[in-house]
């Protein structure tokens, strides 16, 4: 009988050794989250930086630089700008690459790392599309330079190119609307003739390396797809805390 005691307790020592719940909350804007997780496997801190990983994904990670959508703001652009922009991206690239995750996220972290690179190139080629054409020219990816080719023209290649950039635009909403484009031709005949009567050689590089390169550069570089994140998320929770996973949400 000793001895049947001592191998139960020895048993039951293995069991409390090999897992250890602690109970981990959280909240977003809506919902408060709690679940119990295997401390001898993942601690707090690692849970925590993996949801914020995922998160991230969905955003934007960089803030320092916000395309021109006005004659003031492009005024005052300089590549001081790129000097901010380069620093605040390294920073955040680095932040991101020391994050302590769960082993299981590891991938997101990538991810995200790849879409803080695109977030970064595009907010580069759009300040050197206006402050150096040539050099985001060289570094554009082959669709996107139809935009920036005009700057290295001339003043009516500009114009020729700005009013074909509207005309597609006009025409694409034509294709997916039920009225034909009708209403945003009007709005966008209305806007270019104003701006054509204003200020044609500003709004024309507006128009076409905000609006049109910097648009073109993103749709070439990465970004998560929100639903795939979304899914990973409760892919994450089940895997760290299986069905003590609790989710509280406020009435929409």
């Amino acid at each position: 009988m000793k001895v049947f005691t001592l191998v139960a307790i020895v048993a039951a020592m293995t069991v409390t050794n090999t897992a250890q719940a602690e109970t981990y909350k959280w909240e977003d804007d809506f919902c408060s989250m709690q679940g119990d997780f295997d401390s001898k496997k993942y601690t707090a801190k690692q849970i925590k930086n993996s949801h914020l990983v995922l998160e991230s994904l969905t955003r934007s990670n960089l803030d320092s630089f916000f395309s021109p959508m006005s004659i003031e703001a492009l005024d005052k652009l300089s590549m001081k700008d790129l000097d901010i922009l380069t620093e605040e991206y390294k920073q955040v690239k680095r932040n991101v690459e020391r994050l302590d995750v769960v082993p299981e996220a590891k991938g997101y972290k990538q991810e995200l790392v790849k879409s803080i690179d695109g977030e970064y190139k595009q907010n580069k080629l759009t300040i050197l599309g206006y402050l150096n054409p040539s050099e985001a020219l060289k570094q554009s990816p082959q669709m996107c330079k139809t935009y920036i080719e005009p700057l290295l023209k001339n003043e009516t290649a500009v114009q020729n190119r700005w009013k074909q950039f509207v005309e597609e635009h006009i025409q694409e909403q034509a294709d997916i609307t039920d009225d034909g484009g009708k209403y945003y031709r009007s709005l966008a005949t209305k806007r270019y003739q104003e701006e054509k009567a204003s200020n044609p050689t500003k709004y024309a590089k507006i128009n076409l390396v905000s609006f049109g390169f910097g648009n073109c550069v993103n749709e070439q570089v990465y970004h998560a797809d929100s639903e795939v994140v979304f899914k990973n998320q409760q892919k994450l929770n089940k895997t760290l805390f299986g069905k003590s996973f609790k989710q509280m949400c406020d009435e929409p």
